[in-house]
């Protein structure tokens, strides 16, 4: 009887511990888990969006700067043309080089990415965005 109950508690830890449903992300990022949810609020989905990649040596961190202003639906001054590329996609940036050096504006966009781009929710110096990306494709382009 011993045996049936330890063994029936142990079932149950487990079925509790390895629940399927539990903390599973969202595919389609809206609650900033591909980024960081604590930090981060789902803006909008970029496809094929030309940009140019600043990083080591250039800078600290990979950035990639746009040929436009996002967010796309965006209060007044409220826009920018940079954001950094989330820590959970920077495995797919291997095999593209940065392309111009943070100081200076970037002269070719030889990168197109399509990707989640994110807004910082914490305190902020200035009432400007702090984007971050998650890339969902990179290519280059001829």
């Amino acid at each position: 009887m011993k045996r049936k109950i330890v063994s029936c508690a142990s079932a149950l830890f487990f079925l509790a511990i390895f629940n399927c449903k539990r903390d599973k992300p969202d595919p389609e990022c809206r609650d900033a888990s591909c980024c960081n949810p604590f930090n981060y609020d789902y803006v909008e989905y970029i496809v094929d969006e030309p940009v140019a990649l600043t990083g080591p040596p250039y800078d600290v961190v990979y950035s990639f700067h746009f040929t436009r202003k996002f967010p796309t639906e965006r209060r007044e001054h409220y826009w920018t043309t940079g954001a950094l590329v989330c820590e959970k996609s920077l495995i797919k940036l291997a095999g593209f080089p940065p392309t111009y050096d943070a100081k200076k504006e970037p002269k070719s966009f030889p990168y197109r990415v399509s990707g989640k781009l994110m807004d910082w929710n914490r305190e902020k110096y200035l009432d400007l965005p702090i984007l971050a990306l998650y890339i969902d494709k990179i290519e280059k382009v001829n």
